[in-house]
């Protein structure tokens, strides 16, 4: 059988995608299973430090990306061609993804009958929601401004206005102005985990960086691009210390470690360093693919996957996470992580090893997979 010529990927944006699912993996693990107890120790506050790193790199990464693929099919956007709307397609895949995991119960039958205080989970805007969200926005600004660097500059405009903006937005109340499906897009009121301000600027930072090393690779190499990326992040990181220390706050009380500014920019300039350091890396590994790489090539069906684990309700309508709840020591939390991190970069690897082989074989297990999914859902008893 004659394999599809596989398109050019980026170690290093693999790499960093991939190193974000598999953290994400500890971060969720921890979270949901290790007693509280240990929360109080010194080690966590560490750990916890770095597990706030996963989102951000995360979503930056996505509009990374985005923007790069953006360069070649600029035109296929603008004129809507199928490019275009497959484009459209796996947007709306994530976000229905997205929905998905956030089911209260896995039957039609029992959501008809659901009470309106049971749906609060399903209307939480999570990470994907705001990668969806972030892509869909970035997708309409080609279109309306058409010009790279109109285009450019809108997105800057954008991701500083979100934040500047999330200090005094993030855990507004708009009840009187939105109906809550699509307020909790803007703000945490209602718990979402991940609302536009601040972290859809992540995403739009993602895009600004990529469009400054397309620009850059026009003019000098690319070794000069990433030292100054990893300048960048550095000097964000610095100057983030810096306003910290000399108490320098413009906004009233608000979550300085959610939408503060300040930690915004601590935690872009880490991710912006990571980036950097991943793209030598590459370099020094001669663009080798690996276990990390794969996971991050496959991040959708390693994010997934590894919630349906911990979260999904296959266990008398209960999951694990409630089954087992926090119960769990730091060894026994860490033997589990290590199980789901292996389970995970198993199972990335043997799906990117299908898609490799033939993407007719690996679409018609995905879609027969999706039929069995739907049809238990419709027909699973209350």
């Amino acid at each position: 059988m004659v394999k599809k010529e596989q398109k050019k990927r980026f170690i290093y944006i693999d790499l960093l995608r991939g190193f974000a699912v598999l953290v994400m993996v500890e971060v969720h693990v921890f979270n949901t299973f290790l007693l509280s107890e240990f929360r109080e120790a010194e080690w966590f506050k560490v750990l916890n430090f770095i597990n706030g790193l996963v989102a951000p790199a995360f979503l930056f990464i996505s509009g990374y990306a985005f923007v790069l693929v953006a360069q070649r099919k600029w035109n296929d956007y603008l004129t809507f061609s199928p490019v275009f709307w497959k484009q459209i397609g796996r947007i709306l895949q994530v976000w229905l993804v997205g929905y998905a995991l956030h089911l209260p119960f896995f039957s039609f039958k029992k959501l008809l009958r659901i009470e309106s205080a049971e749906l609060d989970v399903f209307w939480k805007v999570d990470v994907l929601h705001c990668i969806a969200f972030s892509l869909a926005f970035l997708l309409l600004l080609v279109v309306i401004f058409r010009e790279r660097k109109k285009f450019f500059a809108a997105v800057v405009f954008s991701s500083l206005v979100i934040i500047f903006l999330s200090p005094l937005v993030y855990d507004k109340n708009f009840d009187e102005y939105l109906a809550v499906p699509i307020a909790n897009y803007f703000s945490a009121y209602h718990h979402s985990l991940f609302p536009l301000f601040p972290w859809m600027a992540f995403v739009l930072s993602g895009g600004v960086v990529s469009q400054l090393v397309v620009w850059q690779k026009e003019k000098t190499v690319e070794e000069k691009i990433f030292f100054r990326i990893v300048t960048a992040g550095i000097f964000f990181v610095l100057l983030t210390v810096v306003t910290k220390y000399f108490g320098i706050e413009l906004y009233p009380p608000h979550d300085y470690w959610r939408s503060s500014p300040g930690f915004f920019f601590m935690r872009l300039g880490i991710v912006i360093t990571l980036l950097g350091g991943l793209w030598f890396w590459e370099q020094k590994r001669n663009s080798q693919k690996s276990f990390v790489s794969i996971v991050g090539s496959e991040s959708l069906v390693a994010y997934a996957g590894h919630l349906l684990v911990i979260y999904g309700m296959f266990f008398n309508d209960h999951s694990l996470s409630f089954i087992i709840g926090k119960t769990r020591t730091v060894p026994e939390v860490l033997g589990m992580t290590i199980i789901l991190v292996a389970a995970t970069i198993a199972v990335s690897y043997l799906w990117n090893r299908i898609k490799g082989w033939s993407m007719t074989y690996a679409q018609v297990l995905q879609y027969s997979i999706l039929i069995v999914v739907v049809y238990i859902f419709f027909t699973k008893p209350y």
